[in-house]
This record gives C-alpha cells, sequence and structure tokens, in this order.
C-alpha cells in the first residue's frame, strides 16, 4: 500500500501525467530517463518532442522537479530549455520560432502552486533566448522585460532573482527564477514593483537609438506595462 501512495504522490507521476502525450501545436510531449534527486522527492528528467511518433533526438527540456512537501514547502521546477529539436529524418523545429515556447512553459507551470518557483538556466547557452536573457540581466534589464522572463511572467509568476552568482555548490549554473504569487495581495505589491521597474527602464530607453537588444526588451517591458493596466 505505501509502495502504491509513493508512487502515485512522487515526481516521476506528477512529470507523467501533466507533461506525457500534452499536445504541442502538431508534436507532443514525452517525459522520460527519470533519476532520483538528492530525495525521494526530486527526480531528474528529460522532456521530448514528438513528431507522428518519432522522438526528437534530444530532449527540448532538462531539468530537476520537487513535488513539494506538505503546506510549507512548494512545488519547484529547474530546468534548460532547448527551443530547436532535430528529428532523426534531418529535420529540425525552433520552438521559439514557431512561437511555441509560451505554450511550454504554461504546460510545465502546471506543476507550480502559489508560493511554488521555476528556475531556468540561461548562462552559456547558444540560442538567442537564453543567451538575449543573460545579455539583458548583465545590463541590469527588468527580468520581466529578458526573454525568458517574459514567458515566466506571462504564465503568472511574479517575484524574480537572478542566480546569476549561485550561493554554493549545489545551487547549480546561472539561472532566473520567477515564483507564484502566494495570494492576491502578493501578487499586488510584485506587480506595483515590477510596474515601476518597468516603467523607469522604458523613460530610460527614450531619447537615444535603442540597439536590436534593447529594442525588444523595450517592447517586452510595454506590453507587460499594457497587461498590468489591462488586467490580463
Amino acid at each position: 500500500m505505501w509502495g502504491v501512495i509513493m508512487m502515485i504522490d512522487g515526481p516521476e507521476a506528477k512529470l507523467l501525467k501533466t507533461l506525457a502525450g500534452r499536445e504541442l501545436d502538431g508534436y507532443s510531449l514525452e517525459p522520460r530517463d527519470f533519476k532520483r534527486g538528492r530525495t525521494d522527492r526530486e527526480s531528474y528528467f528529460n522532456l521530448f518532442l514528438v513528431r507522428d511518433g518519432t522522438f526528437s533526438l534530444g530532449p527540448i527540456a532538462q531539468g530537476l522537479f520537487f513535488i513539494g512537501r506538505g503546506d510549507y514547502i512548494k512545488a519547484w521546477i529547474e530546468f534548460r530549455y532547448v527551443p530547436r529539436a532535430e528529428f532523426p529524418d534531418g529535420t529540425a523545429v525552433d520552438l521559439e520560432e514557431e512561437g511555441l515556447t509560451h505554450e511550454l512553459f504554461s504546460l510545465l507551470g502546471e506543476m507550480i502552486p502559489a508560493g511554488g518557483s521555476m528556475m531556468v538556466i540561461y548562462g552559456a547557452e547558444p540560442h538567442p533566448l537564453p543567451s538575449d536573457t543573460e545579455k539583458g540581466l548583465k545590463r541590469a534589464f527588468p527580468p520581466a522585460a529578458t526573454p525568458l522572463g517574459y514567458y515566466l511572467w506571462s504564465i503568472g509568476l511574479r517575484w524574480f532573482k537572478d542566480w546569476y552568482f549561485p550561493e554554493g555548490w549545489m545551487e547549480g549554473g546561472m539561472k532566473l527564477q520567477a515564483t507564484r504569487p502566494l495570494n492576491e495581495d502578493v501578487r499586488a505589491q510584485r506587480e506595483a514593483k515590477a510596474r515601476g521597474e518597468l516603467e523607469a527602464f522604458v523613460e530610460k530607453m527614450k531619447g537615444k537609438p535603442p540597439s536590436p537588444l534593447e529594442e525588444d526588451a523595450r517592447r517586452r517591458a510595454e506590453e507587460v506595462l499594457a497587461s498590468m493596466k489591462s488586467g490580463v
């Protein structure tokens, strides 16, 4: 009996229940290669893209999922996102170019409750999505105005922490963390803080020719500000 309870309540089962077979605009998802983390509440995983029954050669996400414990230790997920997926027939798809990153993050976010966090690795990654995030954070752009931060914001996460210099060897590499607010009061507080940062950033961008990196960040900042104004 206890073995059944652990299986149902474990991180591997949660990953399978949330992601296995989920559709992504003609593709589907399949988590595999589970490996126990530091405790039985953690599991490493690879997430593959599937097209007509054929798996991508490499995973589109590699990460570690903690399912949480009780009411006070909330679930979190840390992962490396690889937007470009190659298939055995030599074809490839870039999920970011296809506009599918938001949908993928939204599916992953279904595992994150109020108070839980998502952490996306960005350091030394070849794809423009994480590399432009790294460039923006190093130039003190508001996290929600960076590519990865914008997607984290778009799925309802608010408080950000930039792990540009991890605090100890167990924290891994550079990553951007975002947390889902515990309640509406916390959400309002964090949005008010973000609004001030984004408005200041947009104002700072005025009066000078922006670089492509700055222009993209300004656009994201204005979109986030507009979404807060409209209540979306």
